[in-house]
């Protein structure tokens, strides 16, 4: 009895190793299947994870055997395989002093940039005010000196009616005078 105890549990062993070794050669054929309907091989692949981890290193630290970068496929929501995906997982050890230095001084870079543009922006804008108060002014200006012009000529016109009547008064006053005299001579 203790012998078929041993079997069975000795049969539990294979039955994990095939299933291992089943998911692995499954996972493997997956990932070439991806990587075909992806048009990427595997040194491609390959090739691509060096230099993700070279641009990386530039402002972390990483450990690089425990980095896996891998080609699978995104899930659909209704759990159909969809199109390839790249995964990447890295693990972080820390961040460069470096790095933190120029994120630092492209974000006080930026900040100065945006505060010359804010102020190029305010003085466009007073200029454009100045300009409208000098514009307006001169409107105002214009304007006092068309009235008075208005005024002026209104005034000439009034003293030439003026005249015009006295003259009108003064010939008639002449023309009464001559045909009182013609009519005293005839």
């Amino acid at each position: 009895m203790f012998e078929n105890i041993i079997k069975f549990f000795k049969s539990l062993g294979k039955n994990e190793k095939e299933t291992k070794s089943k998911d692995a050669a499954k996972e493997r054929l997956h990932l070439v299947l991806m990587q075909d309907r992806a048009n990427i091989s595997a040194d491609f692949l390959a090739l691509m994870k060096q230099e993700i981890i070279e641009v990386i290193k530039k402002y972390i630290d990483v450990d690089e055997n425990a980095i896996d970068v891998r080609l699978t496929n995104k899930a659909n929501d209704d759990g159909t395989t969809g199109a390839p995906v790249l995964y990447a997982n890295i693990p972080i050890m820390s961040v460069k002093e470096e790095a933190k230095e120029e994120v630092r001084k492209e974000k006080k870079q930026k900040t100065e940039e945006n505060n010359v543009t804010e102020e190029q922006k305010n003085t466009e804008k007073k200029n454009q005010k100045e300009e409208k108060v000098k514009k307006d002014s001169k409107n105002i200006e214009n304007k006092t000196v068309n009235e008075k012009k208005e005024k002026e000529t209104n005034k000439v016109i009034e003293k030439a009616e003026e005249i015009v009547e006295e003259i009108k008064d003064k010939n008639k006053e002449d023309a009464d005078t001559n045909i009182e005299t013609i009519s005293e001579e005839g």
